[in-house]
C-alpha cells in the first residue's frame, strides 16, 4: 500500500463499512463520491454491477432521488455501487448484508460473482453464513489470533455443525479471489 500515492489508492480500492452512511445528497451524488466531472456511464455501470440500477430507475426521481427516502436496504445497495464505482481491483466488504432483505443478498451475491469473475478479489468480513456464500477461502480470527484458514469446506466441515447447509447456499458458484 505504501507503494501507491495515497491520495490515488482509493481509486484501486472499494470500501463498504458495516456501519454505512450516505451524506445528504443525490442517489447519483452518493454513488459517484460526489465527482461532478464523473461520466454517466461510469455511474450506470456501478450501480449495474450493483445490481442496484432497476431499483433506482424504478424510484420516482431515479438516480435523482435524495437519499433520506431511502429504506436501509436502499442504501446499502446504493454504497455497494459506490464501492464498486470507478473499478477497483480490491472490494472491502465489511458485513455486506446487514441491511438486505431476500433480493438485495442476491444482488450482493451476483456482484461478488462479477467482481470475481473480473479476475478482483473481493474481502468479505462476516458473521454470518449468508455473507459468506460467494467466498472460496476463509480465514477465522478469533481474540485477535488467526484460529483457522483454507478452503472454504474444510474450514466449515471443521468448524460449523451445519456445514452442510451452508455448503449447499454457495455451491452454485466456484470462482477465485474471494477471501
Amino acid at each position: 500500500l505504501t507503494a501507491y500515492d495515497t491520495d490515488k489508492l482509493g481509486q484501486y480500492i472499494g470500501y463498504l463499512p458495516q456501519k454505512m452512511q450516505l451524506l445528504p445528497g443525490t442517489v447519483a451524488e452518493n454513488i459517484t463520491r460526489y465527482q461532478t466531472d464523473s461520466p454517466q456511464d461510469l455511474l450506470f455501470t456501478a450501480a449495474r454491477n450493483a445490481g442496484a440500477f432497476e431499483m433506482i430507475t424504478q424510484m420516482p426521481q431515479g438516480f435523482d432521488t435524495d437519499v433520506r427516502q431511502l429504506s436501509g436496504g436502499q442504501a446499502q445497495r446504493i454504497g455497494l455501487a459506490r464501492a464498486l464505482f470507478g473499478d477497483p481491483v480490491l472490494l472491502v466488504l465489511d458485513e455486506p448484508n446487514s441491511n438486505l432483505d431476500n433480493e438485495g443478498v442476491a444482488a450482493l451475491n451476483a456482484a461478488v460473482r462479477r467482481f470475481k469473475r473480473k479476475g478482483n478479489t473481493v474481502l468479505i468480513i462476516a458473521h454470518r453464513p449468508a455473507a459468506i456464500q460467494e467466498c472460496d477461502t476463509l480465514m477465522v480470527i478469533e481474540s485477535g489470533q488467526i484460529t483457522a484458514f483454507g478452503p472454504k469446506e474444510d474450514i466449515l466441515r471443521k468448524m460449523v455443525k451445519n456445514h452442510a447447509d451452508i455448503s449447499a447456499l454457495s455451491s452454485r458458484s466456484q470462482a477465485p479471489h474471494a477471501i
